[in-house]
């Protein structure tokens, strides 16, 4: 009883401590962040990122049951063609 009454008694000190314009909206409106967090990879390191993702999807496959094998060799298929599209044009 005693116990229930301590933590009661925290609960609503802890309630009454809290500014009541933490939970409200700020007074000017926020305007949405012109760059996201989440920058895409480009040029040297996309095609960096291709090529380990080729060789990994590569090492996968060696060791898949059969099962997954289909879906893996297409997921290797797209990779290739895209690292072939966007890091071989000239070759």
């Amino acid at each position: 009883m005693l116990k229930s009454c301590v933590y009661a008694v925290l609960l609503l000190g802890a309630a009454a401590a809290m500014p009541a314009s933490a939970s409200a909206a700020p007074a000017v409106p926020q305007s949405q962040p012109g760059i996201s967090n989440l920058v895409p990879v480009q040029g040297w390191e996309r095609c960096r990122f291709l090529r380990e993702r080729i060789r990994e999807l590569e090492a996968r496959l060696y060791y898949a049951p059969p099962f997954e094998r289909g879906h893996l060799e297409r997921r290797l298929y797209r990779t290739r063609e895209e690292f072939r599209y966007s890091c071989r044009r000239g070759y």
